[in-house]
């Protein structure tokens, strides 16, 4: 098999390296505005050039409790009331409204364009009062006051006449979470760099991430592969979430509506950790190779899903916190399971460290940070994204190397195989040799293995009243409809007579009940026309999954069980035996 990241080093300096650029771009565009204060002494400043800018002092108060009428905290009636802070940063208290006053220590000179700005603006509505002003100005990133001269970064209050030592400035601010955001008056010159920065990487990363998702759901029209549509899934729903968060879904009308609910935010997020889940469980096959943590996913995935339903009616106020504890589980199991599956040199375990390691541990920091359980950090603003777009890319590469091995597997069977020259199958030499190649991998990796057995129904009739010529063109029609139902690296054999094998790796019981379905469906669908006559043709099939300690031989018996228990009760039917007795599935 070769080393774990085989040939695709090359990829993987090329996506780290990607990452790195992206994430130091991102810490510019927080870290310039600050280093370009010292930038040249004042008299040599352009009032008009942004790095010559020094953020006038400000000072901030708030309310301690109450909503009163504005025209009453203008009055100054409750100055006495407003208790000073420390810092630059102001909150309000989850759907209540909060009152803000703020004081400037120095002259803002008018010429600069002076606006007031307030990151982190997601699910914020925020009223302003300036000095003189009898009516606020009203800003938010949704709703009838979104502002589209600038970008979702901040929400901008212009200050046209600029302002005075001791002038004051108060704030009604409502948000929908704890999060602190920063306030600061800015030129216009500043602010536009910054929404320029701010929308050049937001496209960059949603465009890229848009790209892995197209890809993958191409790969899995093109492969039929479900991994590629899982990874494709939680790629667009990350996409949704972040634009949702973000404010971009604010340029299109209908999800302008929908997108400052609180409970679009939650089943956003929700469906995004859904999906995901659902991904790794096929990514790393934990099915077959680590049960206990599948089934540990499975209930993370049921209480999700129950927070779904509740969220669809109503909103919980204790949502976030569940959801959020139920994914810290899920990254907590996902990492163990991608440590163990490391140990047990799974080629793929080790992209998914690579990929989603550091994106783990983002999504740790984030959620504390949601919840105050520590303090936030500018440069998750950027880097979480970042982090989701290179992610999904390590993930996209890692599928393809996945499949990319079991058709070299494939490969290597068909040169030591040899095919039958009437159907184009294997030959049952070649077929039992690949089994038992499959079933000694099975057992050392941990992976579902399943067979499917299956003959024409009253073959020896058709032969009898038709003529051996006929029975041959059915053969020949009929490995070629049911071939073409399976996947590429799917192992397919004429065992004897019309007896056809299937070996289907990777695949559990279940699943190869579905896919024994299909074949049958295939033939029994449409009848087959062999000399300008329409011929019914119907299959019995039986269907094994691999027990552990199974040999090969025990499998087939199994399967061959199952074929003749279709047989006995009609045919024209599938029946999986299990590990104890057959049973008849679908009919």
């Amino acid at each position: 098999m070769g080393t774990p990241l085989g040939g695709s080093w090359r990829g993987w300096l090329a996506v780290l390296a990607l990452w790195a650029v992206a994430t130091i771009a991102s810490a510019q565009s927080l870290v310039l505005p600050s280093a370009a204060l010292a930038a040249a002494p004042q008299a040599q400043r352009d009032p008009y050039d942004p790095t010559g800018f020094r953020a006038p002092s400000l000072s901030l108060s708030r309310l301690v409790q109450g909503d009163p009428v504005p025209a009453r905290v203008l009055s100054g009636e409750f100055d006495s009331r407003f208790e000073a802070v420390s810092g630059q940063q102001v909150w309000a208290p989850k759907g209540q409204p909060a009152w803000w006053r703020v004081v400037v220590n120095q002259d803002v000179d008018a010429a600069i364009a002076p606006q007031l700005t307030i990151d982190r603006p997601s699910r914020r509505e925020i009223e302003l009062w300036r000095p003189g002003d009898d009516l606020p100005l009203r800003r938010a990133i949704y709703g009838p006051d979104i502002d589209l001269n600038h970008s979702t970064r901040m929400i901008v209050f212009p200050l046209p006449k600029g302002l005075h030592k001791g002038d004051t400035l108060y704030l009604r601010m409502l948000a929908a979470d704890l999060m602190q955001s920063r306030v600061e008056i800015e030129p216009l010159a500043m602010v536009q760099r910054e929404d320029m920065m701010h929308v050049g990487l937001r496209s960059v990363v949603l465009t890229a991430m848009g790209v892995v998702a197209v890809l993958a759901f191409g790969f899995w029209i093109g492969l039929r592969e479900r991994g590629y549509a899982y990874l494709g899934l939680t790629l667009i729903l990350q996409i949704l979430t972040l634009t949702s968060d973000g404010g971009e879904m604010r340029v299109v009308p209908w999800l302008n509506e929908i997108a400052p609910d609180a409970r679009t935010n939650i089943v956003l997020n929700t469906a995004a950790v859904l999906a995901s889940i659902r991904f790794l469980i096929f990514f790393l096959g934990l099915r077959a190779t680590q049960p206990r943590i599948s089934r540990l996913l499975d209930w993370c995935s049921y209480s999700l899903g129950g927070l779904i339903v509740v969220t669809l009616f109503r909103t919980w106020k204790y949502s976030a916190l569940f959801g959020n504890l139920n994914l810290l589980a899920v990254v907590a199991l996902i990492l163990y399971a991608t440590v163990v599956a490391v140990w047990r040199r799974q080629r793929e375990a080790y992209f998914l460290l690579l990929a989603w390691l550091p994106l783990m541990g983002l999504l740790v920091v984030l959620v504390g940070a949601n919840h105050q359980w520590w303090p936030e950090s500018d440069w998750l603003e950027y880097t979480f994204p970042v982090g989701l777009a290179f992610g999904g890319l390590g993930l996209l590469l890692g599928l393809t190397s996945k499949l990319q091995q079991l058709r070299r597997d494939r490969d290597t069977a068909n040169r030591l195989a040899t095919y039958d020259s009437l159907t184009g199958a294997m030959t049952r030499a070649a077929i039992s040799q690949s089994l038992r190649s499959a079933v000694e991998s099975a057992h050392r990796s941990r992976r579902p293995l399943s067979v499917v057995f299956f003959d024409i129904d009253h073959f020896k009739r058709i032969n009898d009243e038709h003529g051996h010529r006929v029975g041959d063109e059915t053969l020949r029609i009929v490995a070629l409809r049911t071939r073409n139902r399976l996947r590429a690296y799917d192992l397919f054999g004429r065992y004897g007579g019309d007896e056809v094998l299937v070996v289907l790796a990777d695949t559990a019981l279940r699943d190869a009940v579905r896919v024994a379905e299909h074949l049958r469906e295939s033939v029994s669908g449409s009848p087959l026309s062999i000399d300008g006559r329409l011929l019914p043709v119907s299959l019995s099939l039986g269907v094994a999954e691999l027990v552990p300690d199974e040999t090969p031989e025990q499998l087939l018996e199994r399967a061959d069980a199952a074929l003749y228990a279709s047989k006995s009760a009609g045919r024209d039917r599938v029946t999986a035996h299990g590990a104890e007795a057959a049973r008849e599935v679908v009919s």
